[in-house]
């Protein structure tokens, strides 16, 4: 039975949920954006992930998936690996727009791979988790257990039998809140409603 929640839970995740963060926090309210916009607007990558991310999770700025996306795919071209690995957890949810496109973890899968290759752990941790469930590739234990021994081998702690893409998720609003200075959140669980930000 256990299991069974287990399976449902993670399917919720990757088709179901938004997770809006409270904006409690003063951190967050005295938190302006200018400066990365502005650097993320001239091509800097590491800028456009960071930003990336704050859109995604909607601290410091208004959250908008689409905008996410961009800015994600601009750092994952110019080989930013942390923007790979989350260009790739929004493909595999579906996270764009709260609603299509559905979610499709063969569309991840490149961007997991990218990730990887390039040594970001929380990439190796992903593409391992795609071939442990089989979801966009063929399944692989022996890959699988390589990339989560590489994502161990730099001190990532995640369990990779326990709801891999709820930890992936955890880590970008990690980096979110630590961007903006927020130390404290609430999460609020709602259905989403469809449509575009």
């Amino acid at each position: 039975m256990a299991r069974k929640l287990r399976l449902f839970g993670a399917a919720c995740l990757a088709t179901c949920l938004i997770v809006t963060p409270a904006r409690a926090d003063d951190a967050s309210a005295a938190f302006d954006p200018g400066p990365l916009q502005a650097k993320a607007q001239a091509g800097d990558p590491t800028a456009q992930f960071q930003l990336g991310t704050l859109d995604y999770v909607g601290l410091g700025v208004v959250q908008d998936y689409i905008a996410a996306a961009a800015l994600l795919k601009q750092a994952g071209a110019a080989g930013n690996g942390q923007a790979q690995c989350e260009l790739g957890f929004l493909y595999q949810t579906g996270s764009f727009a709260q609603g299509p496109p559905p979610p499709d973890p063969a569309d991840a899968l490149p961007w997991y791979e990218k990730s990887a290759v390039q040594g970001d752990k929380w990439g190796e941790f992903a593409l391992a988790a795609l071939y442990q469930s089989g979801q966009g590739v063929k399944a692989d234990p022996a890959q699988a257990q390589a990339w989560f021994a590489k994502a161990a081998a730099q001190g990532l702690t995640a369990d990779p039998s326990s709801f891999p893409l709820e930890q992936l998720q955890e880590h970008f609003y990690a980096i979110a809140y630590q961007l903006t200075g927020q130390t404290t959140w609430t999460d609020l669980v709602s259905a989403p409603s469809g449509g575009g930000q």
